[in-house]
């Protein structure tokens, strides 16, 4: 049986059209002065450049991670937090995306993309690859000393819903912790992706900017996104983040492995692995920087049909 989608993107307030554009920021030039800022020979960049590094094998700076795109200050801030935050926002407030529990699968340790959404479940299940991630993000859960500010994305979250009021934000973290039920390690080699430890399956599962740091191929992509869908019910929802045409990034002194893959890939593991596609936001990259190489970010959410058997 055909699944039906009660909504989509036409439904939700403030997007007219599968491709609007939430954020339009201008233009703003960054060089790194860890990489070589010389851009007339290609070949000759490309010959100065370290060996990628692969994130789920050798980890990365979690810190300088979040301070490059996540910060206050980041040239990144638009895209990476502000239109995370306002379409996700636009799509809670068709009511379509609520339940008992949602499983979290994201790159670093960043959290502002659960600030509002952890209003619509009982409980947030956290998976991370790597302990400096799970580290970083206990101090926050934890509220210890040097743990990352996210002060600015609390204002967002409580600007969306039309809250000035400054004590608000801090509220708005603190439910967003109390959410968290726990934060377990998993391991993308396993088909149990927590093995030993089965998880019960959620009512939706949301993924910003993993699979295509941690695949090699479009074929790894989808057996890493069949995986995930396994630790979703039936009808259950998966919310994917995805830095599309792009490389790497940098973090701290490495740079890292991207799978460069389009919108149109995407869109095709989603469906061939049975889901069908409510939602697709596509923001157009304004940002001049070597810190990361992508070229639009997009933003979809889509249905777990009955064709996956599990």
């Amino acid at each position: 049986m055909a699944l039906v989608l009660s909504w989509s993107c036409d439904s939700l307030p403030h997007i007219s059209s599968a491709n609007a554009k939430v954020y339009a920021p201008p233009p703003v030039i960054v060089t790194d002065q860890r990489l070589i800022p010389c851009r007339d020979t290609e070949d000759k960049r490309m010959e100065a450049r370290p060996k990628l590094k692969q994130y789920h094998l050798h980890g990365m700076d979690s810190t300088d991670f979040l301070k490059c795109y996540f910060d206050e200050g980041s040239v990144f801030r638009d895209e990476s937090v502000g239109f995370v935050m306002e379409t996700l926002h636009n799509a809670l407030a068709t009511g379509h995306i609520k339940g008992e529990t949602l499983i979290d699968i994201s790159i670093g340790s960043f959290v502002h993309h659960l600030f509002d959404i952890s209003e619509y479940f009982k409980e947030i299940i956290i998976l991370k690859l790597k302990e400096p991630c799970i580290m970083e993000l206990n101090k926050w859960v934890n509220t210890r000393t040097g743990a990352f500010n996210w002060n600015h994305a609390s204002k967002i979250a409580i600007g969306l819903k039309g809250i000035s009021d400054p004590d608000s934000s801090c509220e708005k973290e603190e439910k967003c912790k109390e959410t968290i039920n726990r934060i377990v390690k998993f391991d993308f080699s396993n088909e149990n992706l927590t093995d030993p430890e089965v998880l019960p399956p959620a009512d939706c599962l949301i993924s910003a900017w993993m699979l295509e740091a941690v695949c090699q191929d479009q074929q790894d992509y989808i057996r890493n996104l069949r995986k995930m869908s396994k630790l979703l019910k039936p009808a259950g929802t998966i919310i994917l983040i995805v830095n599309l045409d792009c490389t790497y990034y940098i973090a701290g002194n490495d740079r890292l492995h991207v799978l460069n893959i389009d919108e149109s890939f995407v869109k095709k593991a989603l469906t061939d692995e049975g889901f069908v596609i409510g939602c697709c936001e596509i923001l157009d990259r304004k940002v001049k920087s070597d810190l990361v190489d992508h070229k639009q970010v997009i933003f979809l959410i889509a249905v777990k049909g009955n064709m996956q058997g599990n």
